[in-house]
């Protein structure tokens, strides 16, 4: 590793340098050593990213401290069939491609225990493209993200569009008829929207308040 930019202080934590976090977490998801094991009944928070949860069992793709489970989704899901009590995935989906996201929703439907809820929050498409089509109609809109500025004259809504296409490592945008079809051919058949907040299952409700402006709401419950 190439430690010659990186700014070593004897304040921080190793663990807070992140070549040497990009070393932890290829080595974690190649051996699967020190992943915890999942007790029946666990809530699982699927691609966590940095919004880990003391109270699910938090699982990503990269490692970082607090992370319970280091590993590669879209290769399997490390949880016995039929154990966990309900699951819960925020912009996560949205990385994988369409064959991946198909492949990790019946993971999903592995794992969970029958009537446990499954709660999926996702980009919403149709968000933006209403939003981007009152934009041409000349109607003042608030866009989802005001956060993206472009210096260099191309108009807001269209940069945006194109970062949650392009931008954040994105694969593939849902909306909720596509991502309705993908649940139902995973094998669930109870599915409804929601918004942020709420849901069928407190426990699940930890949906991240900067994200609701631009966020499709689903969950179904697994029969």
């Amino acid at each position: 590793m190439d430690f010659s930019r990186t700014r070593l202080s004897p304040s921080r934590r190793l663990s807070d340098y992140s070549k040497v976090r990009l070393a932890i977490d290829g080595f974690l998801r190649r051996t699967g050593l020190f992943r915890r094991t999942v007790p029946p009944g666990a809530y699982l928070n699927l691609g966590c990213g940095p919004n880990i949860d003391a109270a699910f069992v938090n699982i990503d793709y990269a490692w970082r401290p607090g992370l319970d489970i280091c590993c590669d989704i879209t290769r399997g899901i490390p949880v016995a069939d039929g154990i966990a009590g309900g699951l819960y995935t925020e912009h996560c989906l949205e990385h994988l491609s369409l064959q991946d996201c198909r492949f990790v929703l019946s993971e999903c439907h592995r794992i969970l225990a029958p009537g446990s809820i499954l709660r999926v929050v996702v980009p919403d498409l149709e968000i933006y493209a209403r939003a981007y089509v009152r934009h041409l109609d000349g109607q003042a809109v608030d866009l989802p993200n005001e956060y993206f500025v472009d210096s260099t004259g191309v108009g807001r809504p269209v940069a945006l569009f194109n970062e949650l296409f392009l931008g954040s490592g994105h694969r593939f945008i849902h909306d909720h008829a596509s991502l309705s079809a993908l649940l139902a051919a995973a094998g669930f058949t109870d599915i409804r929207r929601c918004a942020f907040g709420t849901g069928a299952d407190k426990r699940l409700l930890i949906d991240t308040p900067g994200r609701a402006a631009e966020s499709l709401y689903l969950e179904t419950t697994r029969g």
